[in-house]
């Protein structure tokens, strides 16, 4: 049982991110409760709404229970319950999501933080302590397993992590590539185990797809193959900075490429895998996938039509059965009467001024009726209308997250397929190889040009009537203009009026 819990504001990327349909094999949205609106993009924008009245800058509260073993919905909701009184969120605006990713189910709650009473938002002291306890709790009231870290919190020992904590730049680079923090130090780790020096080590590392480079603020730095630097020490498992940097004496930090130059070297090999036998997998897997989603995706737009299309017919029914009973009922006596009894008093002044207030207190005007009758039935009609026309900005939005989710799926997939092929870069290179290719993709030093040195290679090449084709002056040197006043330069030099010069014809 693992309980993950934030502070958060930005519903509707919330919303969008827990109604994604891609990511996850399937998406139900269990409960929305404190909310007029019944899916969870309406209902975020409400709790931000309520929240506009306070200084709150992180209106929401998002958790995600994530049990070892199944549950069942009332475990589920008896566990939603113990938290949200110990939180101190009874009785708060919330939305329950259940999703199933990779064949397990786990469920996302997201409440709204802001005390209406009050006006102020709940102050959320020590939830990650509390969730762990809550955690340790839940899972010995279902039997559950507990990871290592909770078993250690329970039993209050410090607890020496040996899973690498992975950062959010860890997590974004694991997603696009594939490979995670754990699977990068133990290549890494190994590479360093079994080397008996320094140079042994960078061989190594260049089996594995790294560059050993050397650090603006590190000792040392590796580059992988798709061009990210890590720290060396970092993922070293089980050894100290201290020891490696008495293994790796040997090396000259001088004589090592520096980060941007050790990108180029891997640019350069990346460029050097043959892709062309997988292309067409790759453009296959790429056409299925789109498929499957424009298939997934058109099947929510033909709901939702469907849903349009049988809100009109109503809407139309619900007019038509208005309009006639009216019709039916202007036709009666009782009703002429009232009619002409309502447009005599509208006739005269006097008496509309004395019987007026009375006729509109009593309902004398049946035709007054029927006008505040089709104004409550149009109003309700374009509610109805405005909610499925928000119902739709939401799917636009939804199938814009969930394409960006496929491209970044394939864009991850090209990429572990091109780190898997074969390459003459990862066979052993000798040192004298090495150097070599270090120095072929070195950036050279660029160097300050003189004042005037790029106007007066230009004026060499330029047509013009002065010497050597030089556009300038007579006497065949760059235009004065052009040139600095004085030891700082950049001005130009004035001349009096009417003291200028021309050319001979």
């Amino acid at each position: 049982m693992i309980l993950k819990g934030s502070q958060r504001s930005n519903g509707a990327d919330l919303a969008i991110h827990l109604m994604n349909g891609f990511d996850n094999e399937s998406v139900e949205i269990a409960r929305v409760d404190g909310a007029v609106a019944s899916d969870l993009f309406g209902a975020f924008a409400e709790f931000e709404a309520v929240a506009l009245g306070t200084r709150a800058q992180k209106p929401l509260y998002s958790l995600s229970i994530n049990p070892s073993a199944p549950l069942t919905r009332a475990q589920y909701l008896e566990a939603i319950g113990m938290i949200e009184k110990r939180l101190g969120l009874s009785d708060q605006p919330r939305a329950i999501v259940f999703h199933v990713k990779d064949g397990r189910e786990h469920c996302h709650v997201v409440w709204s933080r802001i005390d209406v009473d009050a006006m102020r938002a709940i102050h959320m002291a020590h939830d990650k302590c509390k969730l762990m306890d809550l955690a340790c709790e839940i899972a010995h009231r279902y039997g559950l397993e507990l990871p290592p870290g909770l078993k250690a919190w329970e039993e209050k020992q410090a607890f020496k992590k040996d899973k690498l904590e992975p950062s959010l730049g860890e997590k974004a680079q694991a997603e696009a590539t594939g490979i995670s923090p754990e699977q990068r130090r133990a290549a890494i780790t190994a590479c360093y185990e079994n080397s008996d020096g320094a140079g042994a080590f960078v061989n190594a590392l260049e089996e594995a797809g790294y560059v050993l480079a050397r650090g603006d603020r590190r000792g040392f730095v590796l580059v992988d193959r798709f061009g990210n630097p890590h720290s060396l020490t970092r993922y070293l498992k089980g050894h100290s900075a201290k020891e490696v940097k008495a293994k790796l004496a040997a090396l000259d930090p001088a004589k090592l490429p520096d980060v941007d130059q050790a990108k180029e070297i891997m640019r350069q090999r990346a460029q050097a895998h043959d892709e062309r036998g997988q292309e067409q997998d790759r453009k296959q897997d790429h056409e299925r996938r789109q498929k499957e989603l424009s298939g997934k995706q058109q099947a929510r737009r033909d709901a939702l039509a469907g849903r349009e299309q049988e809100l009109l017919m109503r809407q139309a029914q619900e007019r038509l059965l208005l309009h006639a009973a009216q019709k039916i009922e202007a036709q009666g006596a009782l009703f002429r009467i009232r009619r002409a009894v309502a447009e005599f008093i509208g006739r005269s002044p006097g008496l509309r001024s004395v019987l007026g207030p009375i006729q509109k207190l009593t309902g004398l005007d049946p035709a007054e009726k029927h006008r505040l009758e089709n104004q409550v039935i149009a109003r309700r009609h374009a509610r109805e209308k405005l909610d499925i026309a928000r119902e739709k900005r939401t799917l636009d939005r939804l199938e814009t997250r969930e394409r960006q989710s496929l491209e970044k799926r394939l864009r991850r997939t090209g990429q572990e397929d091109r780190a898997l092929q074969p390459s003459v870069t990862h066979e052993l290179m000798t040192d004298a190889e090495i150097e070599a290719l270090r120095r072929a993709s070195s950036v050279p030093q660029s160097r300050p040009f003189a004042w005037g040195e790029l106007t007066d290679t230009f004026n060499d090449f330029a047509p013009g009537d002065g010497p050597s084709g030089s556009g300038g002056d007579d006497d065949g040197g760059p235009d004065n203009k052009h040139k600095p006043d004085g030891p700082g330069g950049g001005r130009r030099r004035r001349r009096k009026k009417g003291y200028g010069y021309r050319r001979d014809n």
